[in-house]
């Protein structure tokens, strides 16, 4: 199964990604800011990134680029 972590500072955003991707069969791991987004992705790697731009603290471009440094083959939206 395809793990996808979605990041966004709005849970209401995130629960309804959560709802919708794991109808169609996907692991969901859900973070409320980048942060938070790639100590998730230090601790255990996913297959896909999807991510809010607008965020406090690192936004969204930010978040997207130290994850490929660190997963160049993730893909990241």
């Amino acid at each position: 199964m395809a793990v996808i972590l979605v990041v966004d500072d709005e849970q209401d955003v995130r629960l309804v990604m959560r709802e919708v991707l794991e109808r169609e069969g996907y692991e969901v791991r859900l973070a409320e800011n980048g942060m938070e987004g790639l100590r998730m992705l230090d601790d255990a790697p996913a297959d896909l990134l999807i991510t809010d731009i607008i965020m406090p603290g690192i936004d969204g471009v930010t978040t997207m680029q130290r994850a490929r440094e660190k997963h160049p083959d993730m893909p990241v939206t």
